[in-house]
Order: C-alpha cells, then structure tokens, then sequence
C-alpha cells in the first residue's frame, strides 16, 4: 500500500482540489495530511470531509516542510511513502505509476511535474524526464520505500524554512545507493501557488538553502549541481543584470537565487 503523505498550511482550496483529485486513483492507497499550523478553516474541512479512501489528519504546530512530512511518514501505515505538496495536482494513473515503479527493491521514483502555462519559466518546479538526479527528488511527486527512508534518516528538520530539504534528503539517498528511477506515467500538475506572489522571495530563500546543504555535507559536487558554487554565483551576479532579460521571470528568479548563495557564502559579521 502507498501512504500519499500532504503536508499543507493555510491552502484550505488548494488541498481540497488535491484530495478530490485523488477520489477517482486506482489501486490500494491512503491519505496522510499534515496540517502545520493551520489557522484558516483547513482542519474544519478535514473533519467533515468523507473520502472513497482512508484519510488520517495530524496537526502540528508549524514545524515547517521538512518536519510536517517526517510526521507524516512516522504514522503512514504503507510499505511506500509517496510524497506530493499540497500545491500538486495528481493526474489519471498517477498512484498506479508509482505502484509499478515500486516493484524493484530500493526504488525512488521521481514522477513528472508539469507547470500551468502562467507559470513556466518562472523557476518553480517542473520535471520532464528522461532522466532524473539526486538533486530532483522533492516532496511534490516523489516514491519511496518506508524503510529506505527511516534508514537514510527521513528530512532533516533543521531546513525549516523554504528550501534545502529536498536535495539534503536526496543526496542521502543518492549515497545510500537508492535506485534512481523517473516514471513519467506519474503525471502531477505543480500549480506552484505561492510563485504567483513569493517567486523571487523563494528563489533567494532556495539559493541560501542550497549554500547550506553543501556546507552541511562538504562535497563539492553539491555546490555544482545545485549552482551554488562560488565560481557559478560570481558568474551569475556578473553577467545576469545585463542580460538577465534575455530569459525572462528566468532570469529574475535565477538573480535572486545566486543573491540568496552569495548571502550564505558571505553572511554579515555580528555586530
């Protein structure tokens, strides 16, 4: 059985739309929601709401993404763990996918993220295939075993802010020897809705994060991969504001992204 773990903050509607998505997937599934202090009406709505599949709700007290979805994992009653955002909108087959990419041990499978027309270039995130890295297992459309996950450590908890879990997480597996796999039948629709108002706040956010997973691990593989690399980041704040237009919202989020590293590499001295 897939537990769908969902953690989720104050997006009553976004949920809503998620978890009736889910009312028509075939094969054998719950649902986890992880409401992270929520003030709005998204535990009243839970409450009453009656799905065609079992729904287990958690509240916690603002523990961030990292920290919501570890919750979550620790109640989930499957043998997989696949982890989806509430801002991620399953598509037809979409646990039957992951069911199937599962049936080979160690397995981590990435399914395909598309955007809303509005939104691509905009830096959220999208996945197309063919292939998939380390650096592209995130918590919007991600399988894996429990047991892998409780081995490797599950997310940390100290990225409680926006960004660094995902790749901190995905290296661990990568050097776990977790087996790789993109599976574009799992088709979800990221409707990235914060991007709508928060984009280069994120970015900037995510090019900090990132700086710290490398400085947490040391491996300069990281800082290359995740373009965090002094070198990449000079680069970037040289070149980008001449010619950051020639890529559109691209180039802004990718601006904001290498001031968010360029802040963690040098922060301020204390005073």
């Amino acid at each position: 059985m897939i537990s769908v773990i969902v953690p989720t903050h104050n997006r009553r509607e976004l949920l809503e739309k998620k978890l009736r998505g889910l009312e028509t997937q075939q094969g054998e599934f719950e649902v986890v929601v992880v409401a992270d202090g929520c003030s709005d009406d998204t535990v009243d709505f839970l409450q009453t709401y009656q799905p065609p599949y079992p729904l287990e709700l958690i509240q916690t007290p603002g523990l961030g993404a990292a920290g919501a979805r570890n919750r979550g994992a620790e109640i989930a009653r499957g043998d997989i763990l696949l982890f989806s955002d509430d801002d991620v909108i399953p598509q037809p087959g979409w646990i039957e996918a992951h069911q199937k990419a599962q049936q080979k041990p160690r397995t981590v499978a990435v399914g395909r993220l598309e955007l809303p027309l509005e939104l691509r270039g905009s830096g959220a995130a999208e996945l197309k295939g063919p292939r998939v890295f380390w650096w592209n297992i995130t918590g919007n459309n991600t399988s894996m075993p429990k047991a892998l996950f409780d081995e490797v450590g599950g997310y940390d908890p100290s990225f409680s802010s926006y960004g660094g879990e995902d790749p901190d997480l995905g290296y661990r597996l990568m050097k776990a020897g977790a087996r790789l796999v993109f599976v574009r039948e799992a088709l979800a629709l990221h409707e990235a809705f914060d991007y709508r108002s928060k984009a280069m706040e994120k970015a900037r956010q995510a090019g900090a994060a990132h700086v710290r997973v490398w400085k947490k691990h040391n491996d300069p593989r990281i800082a290359w991969a995740l373009g965090v690399h002094p070198a990449l980041v000079a680069l970037k704040l040289a070149l980008l504001p001449s010619f950051k237009g020639l890529w559109g919202p691209r180039g802004d989020y990718e601006l904001a992204y290498a001031w968010g590293a360029l802040e963690a590499w040098n922060p301020p001295s204390a005073s």
